[in-house]
């Protein structure tokens, strides 16, 4: 199955969800895997690494990479800093 690319980075872990949910991106099962970890535990991926958060989803360290520019993200910097970010504003709410 062809990995679809947002047109946009959402602009928070709510719009994430969605993107996926709504079944306008499809991914392959490896790469579903990496973002349902993801939005279930955000810390896994604002203070993991490539190699930790392949570990945790069982699957390859590229899966991570390249599920990280899905959604729109540059680079796999650009998505943990995302997440980072949505860490920060619900600690601060």
């Amino acid at each position: 199955m062809k990995t679809n690319k947002a047109t946009r980075r959402p602009g928070d872990v709510t719009e994430l969800r969605g993107m996926f949910a709504s079944k306008d991106v499809r991914l392959p099962k490896q790469l579903e895997r990496v973002v349902w970890m993801a939005l279930a535990k955000p810390d896994l991926v604002a203070f993991g690494s490539v190699s930790s958060i392949a570990t945790a989803c069982s699957v390859s360290p590229t899966t991570v990479t390249r599920l990280a520019t899905v959604p729109g993200f540059h680079n796999f910097r650009d998505f943990r800093t995302f997440f980072r970010q949505h860490l920060r504003s619900v600690s601060h709410s």
